[in-house]
């Protein structure tokens, strides 16, 4: 039976949240469901701005509402009609204000004031969410286990479905040979990459530190080349690349003609950046953060490395960086395993289940009472 489902994200172009809303947009197209979409923040000039507060009058009687992210979680909630389904892309839903609590010790004591992070009425802000969980309650969908926890943690009496994020995955590994020759980079070079969304200044991937991070590397690989790809800025140094923000098809390029993925993420929950890295048959050297190692297998798809040591980083990257025969390897490892795990049909098909369930729970009134 046909469905009508409706995303919402924060953003209108960038980041995994619409990413994610993008491609499960065309799956349920392919599969003869009806989508549409709204968004917080413009990010070209026909774009349109929709208040999120609106966004549940706006909704279709008969349409299905499914939550990616927002800028204010409290303004949207209080304005739906029904209940969504959310998936938490990140923790905020959950916190005081911050994406990811780290080794917070206030995240762990409600959000307590004052906030260290410099979060204003972190306490408040957290309750008013909790609250309003409570009242809608959400059909919430994590893509990875640790969120999953967390979320179980943060909101008691609430379930978390796991469903791990999926993308396009190519039949065959990419011609990397033939990507090199389109973007001009020598056969012989050992090619790596950084990428986050908002490049250097993303905090939480440590692109402040991806420059000295490369500039050891270079000492201990020569020949390598490098790209950071992902801020608003472009620029060379030591033979490391700085790109803006690229569309998908350059950057799905770039990846098939690199050897591997450098991802010292701080936090994260299942990247789509390390699963479009593995579709390209591109092993991932990261840090054990977050979601991360429930894509990443440690010595067959990739290496992780303990949180937040950057010399062992260093190191670890510089090894397999130095041995070709084991990069192709992973790289085609993770091109085989991730196509069984992490394929956008399989992410589809998943939530395509939730959203039936919801259709049904939606014949109810919605009960505002609290629980």
């Amino acid at each position: 039976m046909p469905l009508a489902v409706h995303h919402h994200t924060a953003l209108q172009l960038r980041g995994g949240a619409v990413r994610v809303a993008e491609l499960l947009h065309r799956e349920l197209d392919k599969a003869g469901h009806a989508c549409t979409r709204s968004f917080e923040l413009a990010e070209t000039g026909g774009g349109r701005e929709t208040p999120p507060q609106e966004v549940g009058a706006a909704v279709p009687k008969g349409t299905l509402l499914h939550l990616h992210s927002t800028g204010d979680w409290v303004r949207l909630l209080s304005g739906l009609k029904q209940t969504p389904l959310l998936t938490l892309h990140d923790c905020d839903l959950f916190t005081g204000g911050c994406p990811y609590p780290l080794d917070c010790g206030h995240f762990f004591n409600d959000c307590l004031e004052p906030c260290p992070r410099n979060f204003p009425e972190c306490f408040g802000y957290r309750e008013a969410k909790r609250i309003l969980v409570d009242q809608t309650r959400p059909v919430f969908v994590s893509p990875s286990g640790w969120l999953a926890r967390l979320a179980r943690e943060a909101l008691p009496g609430h379930k978390v479905r796991v469903i791990p994020n999926g993308v396009p995955w190519p039949d065959a590994p990419p011609d990397r040979e033939g990507a090199r020759k389109t973007l001009g980079i020598h056969p012989a070079a050992r090619v790596a990459l950084f990428v986050a969304h908002g490049g250097a200044m993303a905090a939480y991937k440590s692109g402040d530190r991806w420059q000295g991070l490369w500039d050891e590397l270079k000492v201990r690989v020569p020949n390598l080349l490098g790209f950071a790809v992902g801020g608003d800025k472009a620029g060379q140094e030591n033979d490391l690349h700085t790109w803006p923000y690229l569309d998908r098809e350059r950057m799905l390029l770039l990846m098939a003609a690199a050897d591997a993925l450098l991802y010292p993420s701080l936090a994260d929950n299942h990247p789509l950046v390390v699963l479009e890295a593995m579709s390209r048959a591109l092993p991932v050297v990261a840090f054990a953060a977050g979601g991360i190692p429930e894509q990443v297998t440690p010595g067959e798809t990739g290496v992780l490395v303990k949180e937040r040591d950057y010399s062992a980083f260093v190191e670890t990257a510089a090894s397999l960086l130095g041995r070709a025969r084991l990069m192709r390897d992973m790289g085609m490892n993770a091109h085989a395993t991730g196509a069984q795990r992490f394929s956008v049909e399989r992410m589809a098909a998943a939530y395509e289940k939730e959203y039936e369930a919801l259709a049904a729970m939606n014949q109810r009134p919605l009960n505002k009472e609290m629980h």
